[in-house]
């Protein structure tokens, strides 16, 4: 997966960078070597500020990091803004401002731990935050105005040129970045402008000012260029690059980072000269409960028996099993079954259903399999007992039939294509899918009847246990809906930063939630809040299920265990 560098700060030896995804990436000795660090969101970071020990994230949708330990663990601090964050700015005391997309201000007084609204700068696309020498917030504007901050008032200024996205300031020095290329200095606080051309002719977006004059500009395409006289001439650099660059940052000791797509660009001599390196990190070491289960092939879908005993499925037919907790597997292989996508088990029985032929059931606990004639297409299965189950295959729903040789297809009143599955007692069951569709029966699927969701997102999740329904899905923010009556009436519970595939409740109380990028959430008040999880890894997550003491958790090449009894990630541990 391409990863996108949004921003970067340091100190020392230490730096982080933020971007995509809600990546974090750090180095303790200088860039040599770089570790992944978990957070609890999978929103793109685009803005990163640090003060002492204390770190803060902004980016998509409102979203909103703290770090109190030089970045080795995030907590999701977020307010509730749904704008999009580009800029953050913090300073010693603690006060930090947050700016973003329709003149959107944040303002904070404990290092970023909790934030409320600031005064507005009206509708404006504030793209670029900082402090300048007197300790004032400074807010850039797409639009060409720089906003100082005093108290509670913004003073508005008029800057030169257009599509303004870079600001810096250090000393009594205040220089802007447009986009054709121009660099803006005043040394007024804004009141008036010197303008020069960095020679680039392309959109600067970022620039970085050093202690003796030294400027940084970087941006679109791969411009590089350098001034050592506060920005009134300019060379640009013999590295050749056509891969955006969003980001910059220097230690006043020779070392400068310019950070985008693809490698970084760094300078060991003060900007005289610069070369490319590679940035990144393997998947972050689990510091929490879970731990990894070895386990190969390109596993889709798990169903947990028992305590120790698991089912997974998937691509070309693949059945693997364990009795053992994972130390020990066999595995075996179903011709014409393809791509298994989806299992389900009630004692001896199983159903697994996915991209094949045909779909297959067993009834010795996965030891042996039989066809069960269906459309391919299978995306969801589950049932109450051996002999009653459901299924989503090529987008509507099925039942099995009485002697579990076929699926049948159901009439159900709606358009939109059907994701995933919920037989619950007394005959009911459940569907979701596309467009925030959940259609409901009461008569074992002779009838169906279309229920308001209040959503609009695609949903592919749902759990529950007697009359209490979860149901969650969405692209980058996910719907969590909860209903109380068996699927009759909903109610929104949360959204929350990733695209959730799958739910899950334990024996205990809690709710678990996993998806894209690695995401892996638990909630232990009914699914109004969430706590991300250390996954250890970036890649999708396609199912989390458990029984007894444990829960698990798939992902492609990748299983992983949280037993109950584990001890506790510390707290704000993503």
């Amino acid at each position: 997966m391409s990863i996108r560098h949004c921003a970067v700060w340091g100190r020392g030896h230490l730096l982080v960078i933020v971007g995509s995804e809600g990546h974090v990436l750090r180095s303790e000795d200088g860039g040599q070597r770089w570790r992944r660090v978990q957070t609890p969101v999978r929103q793109g970071l685009s803005a990163l500020a640090g003060a002492g020990p204390a770190l803060i994230a902004a980016g998509q949708s409102g979203t909103l990091l703290a770090s109190s330990d030089d970045g080795r663990r995030w907590s999701d601090v977020s307010c509730g803004a749904s704008a999009d964050l580009r800029g953050v700015a913090l300073r010693d005391d603690g006060e930090a401002i947050a700016v973003g997309l329709g003149g959107t201000v944040l303002r904070s007084g404990d290092h970023g731990q909790t934030w409320s609204a600031g005064p507005s700068l009206g509708d404006l696309c504030l793209e670029a935050a900082a402090v300048d020498a007197e300790g004032r917030f400074l807010a850039l504007a797409l639009e060409g105005q720089l906003g100082t901050l005093q108290g509670a008032t913004w003073t508005r200024h008029k800057i030169p040129g257009r599509n303004h996205r870079a600001l810096s300031a250090r000393g009594g020095l205040v220089i802007v970045g447009d986009g054709d290329g121009h660099a803006h200095a005043s040394r007024d606080g804004g009141a008036s402008w010197e303008s020069h051309s960095t020679g680039t002719g392309r959109s600067i977006k970022a620039l970085w000012l050093g202690s003796t004059g030294l400027v940084i500009a970087s941006g679109e395409s791969g411009i590089l260029a350098v001034s050592q006289d506060e920005g009134r001439t300019w060379t640009r650099t013999a590295l050749k690059s056509d891969q955006h660059r969003f980001a910059a940052w220097g230690d006043d000791q020779g070392t400068i980072w310019c950070v985008g797509d693809g490698p970084a660009a760094r300078s060991l001599d003060g900007g005289k000269s610069f070369t490319k390196v590679p940035v990144q990190g393997g998947d972050a070491p689990l510091d929490g409960p879970w731990e990894k289960v070895p386990v190969r092939g390109k596993l889709r879908s798990l169903w947990v028996q028992g305590e120790g005993r698991v089912v997974l499925v998937g691509d070309g037919g693949t059945i693997a099993r364990t009795h053992d907790g994972g130390q020990t597997w066999e595995r075996s292989t179903v011709e014409d079954a393809g791509a298994l996508i989806s299992v389900w088990g009630s004692g001896e029985t199983i159903l697994a259903v996915g991209e094949g032929i045909s779909q297959i059931r067993s009834d010795d606990g996965g030891r042996h399999w039989v066809e069960v004639t269906g459309n391919p297409g299978g995306a969801s299965v589950h049932g109450q007992g051996a002999t009653r189950a459901f299924a989503v295959l090529d987008g509507r729903v099925c039942r099995i039939g009485a002697d579990g040789s076929r699926w049948l297809a159901l009439e159900i009143p709606c358009e939109p294509r059907l994701r995933a599955v919920w037989a619950g007692p007394e005959q009911r069951a459940v569907a979701v899918g596309s467009g925030g569709t959940i259609v409901r029966t009461i008569d074992d699927g002779a009838s169906w009847a279309a229920v308001e969701s209040g959503s609009t997102r695609d949903l592919c999740a749902i759990w529950g246990r007697g009359d209490e329904l979860f149901v969650a899905g969405g692209l980058g923010i996910s719907d969590v809906l909860r209903s109380r009556d068996g699927g009759a009436t909903w109610e929104m519970l949360a959204q929350v930063s990733g695209s959730l595939k799958s739910l899950w409740g334990d024996d205990a109380g809690a709710l678990w939630a996993c998806g894209g990028s690695g995401v892996l959430l638990r909630s232990i008040d009914g699914g109004h809040t969430w706590r991300g999880e250390a996954s250890g890894t970036w890649a999708t997550l396609f199912e989390v299920r458990g029984d007894g003491g444990e829960m698990w958790a798939l992902g492609e090449n990748l299983l992983l265990r949280r037993r109950h009894g584990s001890p506790e990630a510390p707290s704000g541990a993503a």
